[in-house]
C-alpha cells in the first residue's frame, strides 16, 4: 500500500481524539538536532472545522481485537484497515517537522494482537523516532491493560502520555466498551503519576536524571454518547486533576460514526454547543479558582447551553457584585464575566501606575459588554447607575476643535533613530508633542517640525538609561511595540520613557496608564503576530538542500522569530524571506544573517524542486484534507484562526497547484 494511502486511512482513524496539545514541555536543542519543544505550544494550521493542528496526529494501525461501540476502528466495522511500519513513522514526522508542517508527533494505535504486543510496538517507534535525532514534541497514546514497565519505558521519550476513559461511568463503559474498565485505565494513569511524582524528586537531588513525561498526562471523555449529565462528566474531571494529577480532561462531542448501531443515541449532529460550556466550566476549575459546586451542582445538573458558566455565576451571586477593579484582589476580578485571566492580570499589575478609568478595560481586552453590569470604577457609563437619566451628554458645537501646533521631531524610521529624538527631547528646551518617522508624518498646518539625525552613540546612552531605570520585559515591549511601525507608535514610546525616566514627566492624570497601555497593546499584536509566523512558515526544499520559506507578515516579526528558528532547525540550513519588507534571514547551520534578494535570485533558489519536496507536500495536503471532521463544519471560526492573509504561503491552502 502507498504512503499517501496509508497516511489517509490511519489519519481519519485519529481525528477523533481531539488532544492535539503541544504545550508543558520545555525541550532544549542541544548541540545541532533538529527539534525542540516550548512550553506555550504552537499551533501550526487549523482544520476547516476550526481544530487547531499542531501535531502529526496518526495511528499506528487502525486494526484492533476490541469492538467498542463508539469507536470508528472496532472490530466489527468494516473499512479499510492498514498499519504504518515504524521507519515510515520516523521518515513522516522528521519531513513534515524540517518544513515546519507540524510541532512534533501524536502516535496512538488500535490495539493488535495484546495490549503489550501493541505498546511495544509503540515504544520502539518512539525511541527510534530519537534515536534519528529528533527532538520535538511527542505525545504517545497507552494502551490499557499495558504492563507497568512498558508504560515507565514510553515516558522516557514522550513528553505527555495519556490514557482514555471516553465515557464518565462504569456502567457506560461496560454497555459501550466491553473490554475496557475504569481499572485497566486508572491503574496506567496511577503508574504514570507516581513515575512523574518519584522522578521530579529524583531530578532535584540527582543532576542527571532523565525527563518522565515532562508535559504530563492527560486523557478523553466522550460527550452526548451515553446518559450522564454534565454535573457527572465535571465531577469525574475535578476527581482526576486532584487526584491523578492530570494536566488536561479533554471533551469530545459524540459524532454519530455507526448509524445502526442501537447501543448509541440517534443524534442528528454532534452536541458542540454542549462540549464548549464543558471546556468553560472546565476551565473554570482548572485556572479561575472555583470549585465544582460553584459551578454546577447536583440539584441543577447540567449547564446552561445559552450563558456562559461565569455568566451564569454572576447571576446566581448578585451580592458579590459589582466588582471594584480599582480595590478588589485578583480573585475577585476573575469572576467577573469579560475578564480573563490576561485580563486579569493586567488589571492588577497596571493598578500600580495609577487608577484604572472604565474607558481603560476594553483596551486591556476585556469584553466590556459583558463586564459592565458587575464591574465598578472611574468613568463607568452613567446609565448603570441609578440617577443615570438625570445626566445628559451635550456635543460640543460647532464640529470638532482645530488641531493644536505641535513641535514635531522627525526621525529616520530606524529604532537608533527614535532612541536618538529621545535624547534630544530631554536635552532641548521646547520637548517635542510628537516624535514621528518621516516616512509616516501627516504635516499640520502650524506644525514646527525639526529632523532630528541618528546618532548611534546617543542612542546607546538613552539605551542604556532604560536598562537602570526598567526591567528587561518592559524593554522587550518597547522593542516590539516599535516592530509595529505603526504612526503614533514613536510618541508612544518617547511619553512611556518620559514616564518611566526622572525628570521632566509632565504627565496628566491618567496619561501615564494611557502609555502603558498603548505600548502593551502594540508589543501584544506584534508578539501574536511573531507567534504566528512561528506556526505558518513552510519551508520548501531546494535543489541545493536549503529549506526556504516566503512570509508576508503584518509586522516586522523577523527579529523576534529569529532564535526560534535557530534553535529549531540547528542541522537544516535555511532561508525565511519577508517579501513584503524584501529582506530575510539565512541560517547556514553556524550563524544567521541579514540578506536582500532580487525578484530573479529568489526565482533561482526556488526552481528545481526536488522528488522528496514534491511528496512532503502532497501528503501534507492529503493530510489537512482528511483530519478535518465534516460534522463539525466551522467556517467562520477557521477563517478566524486562519485569516485569508497567511494563505498565500500555506502548503495546505495550495491544492493543486505545482511547485514554482
Amino acid at each position: 500500500m502507498l504512503i499517501e494511502d496509508k497516511l489517509t486511512i490511519l489519519a481519519d482513524a485519529a481525528k477523533y481524539d481531539v488532544s492535539c496539545s503541544s504545550s508543558g514541555s520545555r525541550r532544549h536543542n542541544t548541540g545541532r538536532r533538529l527539534g525542540n519543544a516550548a512550553p506555550c505550544g504552537i499551533c501550526h494550521t487549523y482544520t476547516e472545522d476550526g481544530r487547531c493542528v499542531s501535531l502529526l496526529k496518526i495511528l499506528y494501525t487502525n486494526v484492533c481485537i476490541y469492538d467498542c461501540a463508539y469507536c470508528i476502528n472496532r472490530a466489527g466495522n468494516d473499512i479499510p484497515r492498514a498499519a504504518f511500519t515504524p521507519d515510515e513513522i520516523v521518515s513522516l514526522t522528521v519531513d513534515f517537522y524540517r518544513r515546519n508542517y507540524i510541532e512534533g508527533l501524536f502516535l496512538s494505535s488500535g490495539v493488535l494482537h495484546s495490549p503489550d504486543d501493541t505498546m511495544e510496538r509503540l515504544v520502539r517507534t518512539v525511541q527510534d523516532l530519537r534515536g534519528k535525532g529528533f527532538n520535538g514534541y511527542i505525545h504517545l497514546k497507552c494502551v490499557p491493560y499495558a504492563s507497568r514497565r512498558l508504560i515507565q519505558q514510553a515516558g522516557r521519550y514522550a513528553d505527555r502520555l495519556s490514557i482514555n476513559i471516553e465515557l464518565p461511568s462504569e456502567d457506560s463503559l461496560k454497555r459501550l466498551a466491553e473490554a475496557k474498565t475504569f481499572e485497566s485505565v486508572l491503574t496506567p494513569m496511577g503508574v504514570i503519576r507516581e513515575t512523574i511524582a518519584e522522578t521530579r524528586e529524583d531530578r532535584r537531588r540527582l543532576k542527571h536524571v532523565p525527563a518522565f513525561a515532562p508535559a504530563g498526562q492527560s486523557t478523553q471523555l466522550i460527550i452526548g454518547a451515553s446518559p450522564e449529565s454534565d454535573y457527572d462528566i465535571l465531577n469525574l474531571s475535578d476527581r482526576l486533576y486532584r487526584q491523578q494529577a492530570l494536566k488536561r480532561v479533554y471533551y469530545s462531542a459524540y459524532v454519530p460514526v455507526h448509524q445502526t448501531e442501537p447501543r448509541l443515541p440517534g443524534i442528528a449532529e454532534p452536541p458542540l454547543k454542549r462540549e464548549n460550556r464543558l471546556y468553560q466550566a472546565d476551565w473554570l476549575i482548572r485556572l479561575y479558582g472555583f470549585n465544582l459546586e460553584e459551578v454546577i451542582g447536583r440539584d441543577a445538573p447540567h449547564l446552561d447551553l445559552d450563558i456562559d458558566p461565569k455568566q451564569a455565576f454572576a447571576l446566581r451571586h448578585p451580592d458579590r457584585f459589582p466588582v471594584d477593579i480599582n480595590a478588589a484582589d485578583r480573585d475577585a476580578i476573575l469572576r467577573v464575566p469579560g475578564i480573563g485571566l490576561i485580563s486579569a492580570n493586567r488589571i492588577v499589575s497596571l493598578r500600580r501606575q495609577g487608577r484604572i478609568r472604565f474607558e481603560h478595560l476594553k483596551r486591556l481586552g476585556v469584553v466590556v459588554s459583558r463586564a459592565k453590569r458587575f464591574v465598578h470604577c472611574d468613568g463607568l457609563p452613567p446609565q448603570q447607575w441609578p440617577g443615570a437619566g438625570m445626566a445628559k451628554s451635550r456635543a460640543p458645537e460647532g464640529g470638532p476643535p482645530a488641531r493644536a501646533a505641535q513641535v514635531v521631531f522627525l526621525t529616520d524610521g530606524s529604532f537608533e533613530g527614535l532612541l536618538s529624538a529621545i535624547f534630544e527631547a530631554y536635552t532641548t528646551a521646547q520637548p517635542p508633542d510628537v516624535i514621528e518617522s518621516a516616512g509616516n508624518y501627516q504635516p499640520g498646518l502650524f506644525d514646527h517640525t525639526i529632523t532630528i539625525a541618528t546618532d548611534v552613540n546617543l542612542a546607546d546612552r538613552v539605551w542604556h538609561g532604560l536598562k537602570i531605570h526598567l526591567d528587561l520585559k518592559h524593554r522587550r515591549r518597547l522593542f516590539e511595540a516599535f516592530l509595529a511601525g505603526e504612526p503614533g507608535v514613536a510618541t508612544a514610546i518617547y511619553r512611556f520613557v518620559k514616564d518611566a525616566l526622572p525628570g521632566r514627566s509632565n504627565r496628566k492624570e491618567g496619561g501615564h496608564i494611557s502609555a502603558h497601555i498603548d505600548i502593551g497593546k502594540l508589543s501584544r499584536k506584534v508578539r501574536q503576530e511573531a507567534h504566528r509566523m512561528k506556526g505558518f512558515v513552510r519551508f520548501e526544499q531546494t535543489a541545493d538542500d536549503r529549506y526556504l520559506a516566503l512570509v508576508a507578515p503584518r509586522y516586522d516579526v523577523l527579529p523576534l522569530v529569529r532564535r526560534h528558528f535557530e534553535k529549531r532547525f540547528a542541522d537544516q540550513a535555511w532561508i525565511i524571506y519577508d517579501t513584503q519588507r524584501n529582506y530575510g534571514l539565512c541560517y547556514d547551520r553556524q550563524r544567521t544573517r541579514e540578506l536582500t534578494l532580487d525578484a530573479k535570485e529568489l526565482h533561482t533558489i526556488r526552481s528545481g524542486p526536488t522528488a522528496s519536496e514534491r511528496l512532503s507536500q502532497t501528503l501534507w495536503q492529503r493530510y489537512f484534507a482528511t483530519v478535518n471532521i465534516p460534522q463539525r463544519a466551522n467556517p467562520r471560526l477557521h477563517l478566524s484562526k486562519l485569516p485569508r492573509r497567511y494563505w498565500h504561503y500555506l502548503t495546505e491552502k495550495k491544492r493543486g497547484e505545482s511547485f514554482p
